[in-house]
């Protein structure tokens, strides 16, 4: 069950006395390596996973966290096509967990997390 989805409470409490829970976060083992496994699986670059990586690192909150599957396609290496995930699937997303906070999603573009996993590699 999705923790962020909050209409699902009362289902949510009577499943709780019911069944073990394991947790299954985005940006937390082994979840947060099914990305990188699945494009070495498929001789592809990691760059997808570190750069979901570092939205997760950036986000900071569990429930806020993007999944893998966003980037789970064989076609996420093509030109232009990590862009229009990042722009249609992920960024609309991230609008509607901030509306009205005042937080400011620039920092959540797909060309400030790929300037920051470039900085980093750098550094290594």
């Amino acid at each position: 069950m999705n923790t962020a989805d909050r209409s699902i409470a009362l289902v949510d409490a009577a499943m709780r006395r019911r069944f073990y829970f394991l947790e299954m976060a985005p940006a937390v083992a082994p979840v947060s390596d099914v990305l990188a496994k699945w494009l070495a699986k498929h001789g592809m670059s990691d760059v997808p996973a570190q750069l979901l990586a570092e939205l997760n690192r950036r986000l900071g909150d569990p429930d806020a966290a993007i999944g893998p599957s966003y980037l789970m396609t064989k076609s996420v290496m093509e030109p232009g096509r990590l862009e229009r995930i990042w722009a249609h699937a992920i960024l609309p997303l991230l609008q509607e967990r901030f509306y009205g906070t005042g937080e400011d999603l620039k920092r959540y573009s797909l060309s400030a997390i790929r300037a920051a996993i470039t900085t980093t590699s750098n550094e290594d």
